[in-house]
């Protein structure tokens, strides 16, 4: 089996959905207006689940979908999932049959078979960058640093309990020391190669960009970005919001490894729970079940927030993608600065007629 096996057919509709973002252009003007903090810079982008899952035409409405933002800790979402996708394809190799039943049997086959297509699916901004050390460019999955023989019944094949450590640390507990293992087991060149082969990346500038460790350990590969100077760490809120509509149908790898993703997101805080009071107390109507926070700070050192969750209105009981950033701290609490950003999500949630 290949390591690299093409684009995901994208799951969102190819336009946006009217009436949603009708409401949704006429609510951030209302904001505006009032003088609401960073409706005019922020990009969000909400997408429906509840009735199209599985489908190519999740409706969605959306600000700057475009556009590409530094949104720190936000990415870390792209290291798990290429390191489950890793996971999937070893345990693919490995029970394909040719009789490997050791862990140096299987770390030999995967450094056989994957190395020479990692080699062919580096992307440009790695292996020409001008900073990058040329270890960086030519790193290869440190194989048994992230994955190791299972001991249960689905994989033959599992991570490591250093690796599931790391996953726990920095998806739950939100740190950078978990990530920076995570992206030191997988490499760059691995990395941004998958990333790209899925679609979540163009090639050159737009999308799911992941070049940094976190800990500045290795050197970074930057691309250009609208909030800051060039980002190692940045995305659109529409590649983000494909990978996460993918991983809330159970399509993103296949449906254990999402199953797996979103426990990992099930456990971790998210922002609008979080302010004091809460804008979406655990007993509201609005419910960030699953989510992944994003802050880190811009070369002006004011800091940047961003969030992508999984949302469901207990109301009506359908659930959404809720996927912002570029919101700036300017001197606002953190419930201040984050009430527009959820007055719009809920105003296009409300607007959506399944």
């Amino acid at each position: 089996m290949s390591l690299f096996t093409g684009a995901y057919a994208n799951p969102l509709a190819s336009t946006a959905q009217p009436a949603m973002q009708s409401v949704l252009n006429a609510t951030r003007q209302t904001l505006s207006l009032a003088g609401a903090p960073n409706v005019n810079n922020m990009a969000l982008i909400v997408v429906a689940l509840t009735g199209f899952q599985g489908t190519l035409d999740h409706p969605w409405a959306a600000l700057r979908e475009q556009e590409e933002h530094y949104s720190g800790s936000l990415l870390k979402i792209a290291a798990m999932y290429a390191a489950f996708d890793l996971r999937a394809s070893a345990d693919q190799v490995a029970s394909s049959g040719g009789g490997l039943t050791t862990w140096p049997q299987i770390d030999a086959a995967l450094k056989a078979q994957f190395n020479p297509e990692i080699t062919a699916h580096t992307p440009s901004l790695i292996n020409g960058s001008t900073v990058l050390k040329p270890e960086d460019k030519s790193r290869r999955p440190d194989y048994s640093a992230v994955l190791t023989l299972g001991t249960g019944p689905d994989f033959i094949v599992d991570f490591t309990q250093t690796q599931k450590d790391a996953f726990e640390d920095m998806m739950v507990f939100q740190n950078n020391p978990g990530a920076t293992t995570t992206i030191h087991g997988l490499g760059y060149p691995y990395l941004d190669g998958k990333i790209a082969d899925d679609g979540f990346f163009d090639g050159a500038s737009k999308g799911v960009w992941l070049a940094g460790d976190y800990a500045q350990i290795w050197r970074a590969a930057r691309i250009p970005c609208i909030n800051d100077l060039d980002t190692a760490q940045g995305t659109t809120v529409w590649h983000l919001a494909k990978l996460m509509t993918l991983l809330a149908d159970d399509k993103l790898v296949g449906s254990l490894s999402s199953g797996e993703m979103k426990d990992l997101m099930a456990r971790a805080g998210n922002f609008f729970h979080q302010t004091t009071p809460p804008i979406w107390p655990t007993n509201g109507r609005f419910i960030a079940s699953h989510g992944k926070v994003g802050i880190g700070p811009l070369k002006s050192n004011k800091q940047v927030f961003s969030e992508a969750l999984i949302v469901r209105d207990t109301l009506r009981e359908l659930e959404f993608i809720v996927v912002w950033q570029n919101v700036i701290q300017d001197g606002q609490t953190q419930r201040k600065l984050f009430e527009p950003v959820a007055t719009m999500a809920e105003a296009v949630m409300n607007s959506f007629v399944p």
